[in-house]
């Protein structure tokens, strides 16, 4: 059953053909997400995409070997165009706060919020560098609470596709994708620490014989996932 590039594939039908994949690895390296690509009628998910790498080896190959250069040439423009803004500059103002506007501002936190990093962001050319926007939010305000609360929801969205890799998951792609289940994890927590960060408690503190040297606590703590029932009904009646 063949797979017509630009014509939607059937319902829960995922086909590799190596024509395909060659086309999805020419777009990632020219600098296209997987989301993006993702997006368009006909083309695979990115979900899809990840699930093939792990069944296929050359392809999986291919899409790293795509993704490095989409990277460095992503960089090197970065860099570029960062030169090419310095050049122009004003140093009579305040560079940083120039060429921004609050509706600007705001697309660049919808964008994060809706998944996209800064970095992804920055490459494209009618948005500033990666560099600028930081800036920005050292130095206005009301950018740094837009900025803040972005975040917060990128982890939401992060959260939201920590569970679709988990759920898409099958046997032969379970090691990729805890990869990246554990990749998307570890920054969810960063983002948003107090609401996906592991807890831990202290389950309990014995204080040491008064003979004993210092005369300091034991406190013993648990992963929040390791505590029983018994032990979490204890700390919350503050019994040990």
């Amino acid at each position: 059953m063949a797979f017509e590039i630009g014509a939607a594939a059937p319902a829960g039908v995922s086909l590799y053909t190596h024509e395909l994949g060659r086309a999805v690895c020419a777009r990632v390296a020219a600098g296209e997400s997987l989301r993006r690509i993702g997006a368009e009628a006909g083309w695979p998910t990115p979900q899809t995409v990840w699930n093939w790498a792990g069944a296929h080896g050359a392809f999986a190959e291919a899409l790293g070997a795509a993704q490095k250069a989409a990277r460095i040439a992503g960089r090197l423009r970065d860099r570029a165009v960062e030169a090419e803004r310095e050049g122009r500059r004003n140093p009579k103002r305040p560079g940083p706060r120039c060429g921004y506007h609050p509706a600007l501002g705001a697309e660049i936190c919808r964008r994060l919020a809706d998944g996209e990093s800064l970095v992804a962001i920055a490459r494209d050319p009618d948005m500033p560098s990666a560099g600028t926007v930081l800036e920005w939010v050292r130095r206005i305000r009301d950018f740094e609470d837009m900025y803040v609360t972005a975040r917060l929801l990128q982890a939401d969205w992060l959260a939201d596709e920590a569970r679709e890799v988990t759920l898409a998951a099958t046997p032969k792609t379970v090691w990729a994708d805890r990869l990246r289940f554990d990749g998307i994890r570890w920054l969810t927590a960063r983002l948003a620490p107090r609401k996906y960060s592991e807890k831990i408690m202290v389950v309990e503190a014995m204080r040491a014989p008064a003979e004993a040297k210092g005369g300091g606590m034991t406190v013993i703590v648990k992963r929040y996932s390791d505590i029983t029932p018994e032990e979490y009904a204890r700390a919350e009646e503050g019994e040990p």
